[in-house]
């Protein structure tokens, strides 16, 4: 099954490709009005309208009003250590 699916992958990126080199070297050779007749230079060529989509106006009634209350004075997250802990070991190195 995975197989299956990067050959689907792969055919989609040749088509990709091929796609792109023929747009790439199209030509009209010898023609007076080159776009005229070529629904590949038709499509290249159509502009593209943007449109803005109006957002809609959010309707809402107050029903009761909410006051936020006092946050409460918790105590300090920091406690010292009071027990005695052991200094780090000192290097003794022979002179």
């Amino acid at each position: 099954m995975r197989s299956l699916w990067m050959c689907l992958a792969v055919v989609c990126v040749l088509l990709v490709v091929l796609s792109g080199t023929v747009q790439v070297v199209h030509s009209h050779l010898g023609c007076p009005d080159p776009h005229a007749n070529c629904s590949l230079c038709v499509t290249a060529h159509v502009a593209v309208h943007l449109t803005q989509a109006h957002a809609p106006v959010a309707a809402a009634r107050v029903l009761a009003r909410v006051t936020a209350p006092q946050p409460a004075l918790l105590p300090s997250g920091f406690s010292a250590f009071s027990h005695y802990t052991r200094p780090p070991p000192s290097l003794n190195l022979p002179a």
